[in-house]
């Protein structure tokens, strides 16, 4: 055996080495951000632990943290959407939004936590906190000319999410009826419904939907009894009474909706129906 058999051979002197493209100021901002959302959720666990022992800082961990893992797997998934649109870092307008997803996190932690005590008061600032920015992040895009996608679809996943999470809070805690789940659910089981038509073949025109502010308005309906709800201040009889009249005409948008993206109902004679 020659020495040159146990030597390396020679770098090609066509083929550079491989180098790591450097990270966007748009990426960096999203793992500063994720990163800062953990550590804030990880320092809440850490002072109710403090103030009313362990067992109320894990259980209030295992709540939160993986709302928030998810809150950043959306901010992913929308700036892999927005590719070469994106803009070239977080806004203001889109950091509010993730206050907001942060605000909603810190409420879903307490789904585990039993309603005793002072604790109980925390939960309605929390989310009544999220869905006020629910139009300052809106209002500050436009003004700023912050305005993209990334921004817009976050917005639709943290309000999403927030009407998924906290009422589940609400209902764990005896402050809203077990049926009003079915309305955060809705979203998700719309758009998955979607994805299976075509995943079978079966026509789904989602392009026929149009943005309208009832939907909006609707929303911003929801948040304000979810709200009210995680005070612990009303009888469950008038939160019960309120979000179930609440979600009935939310769950009828989703209803036209299905109609129109499955062709069963024309767009204008959807828009005349709402």
């Amino acid at each position: 055996m020659s020495l040159a058999s146990l030597l390396p051979p020679p770098a090609s002197p066509a083929r550079a080495p491989h180098r790591r493209a450097p990270a966007s100021a748009l990426d960096r901002d999203v793992r500063r951000s994720i990163a800062a959302g953990a550590v804030a959720v990880a320092a809440a666990a850490g002072c109710l632990a403090l103030v009313d022992g362990g067992g109320v800082g894990g259980a209030y961990a295992a709540g939160a943290l993986p709302s928030w893992l998810l809150m950043g797997a959306l901010l992913w998934r929308a700036r892999a959407a927005a590719g070469a649109g994106a803009p070239p870092s977080l806004g203001l307008a889109t950091r509010i939004t993730l206050g907001r997803a942060l605000l909603v996190s810190l409420t879903a932690g307490f789904l585990l936590v039993p309603p005793l005590g002072w604790l109980r008061w925390l939960p309605g600032p929390l989310y009544t906190a999220a869905a006020l920015g629910d139009q300052a992040d809106g209002i500050v895009a436009r003004r700023r000319g912050e305005t993209s996608s990334l921004g817009a679809s976050l917005d639709v996943a943290v309000d999403a999410l927030g009407l998924l999470l906290c009422p589940a809070v609400a209902v764990a805690w005896g402050r809203l009826p077990a049926w009003y789940l079915l309305l955060g659910a809705a979203y998700y089981v719309f758009h998955a419904g979607i994805r299976v038509r075509r995943a079978l073949g079966l026509p789904a025109h989602a392009e026929r939907l149009r943005k309208s502010r009832h939907a909006r308005f609707y929303a911003g309906v929801q948040m304000g009894v979810v709200a009210a709800s995680l005070f612990p201040v009303l009888p469950f009889w008038l939160t019960a009474t309120a979000a179930t009249i609440a979600m009935v005409p939310t769950l009828a948008l989703f209803a036209r909706d299905w109609l129109i993206v499955t062709g069963r109902l024309a767009p204008a004679a959807g828009a005349a129906l709402r």
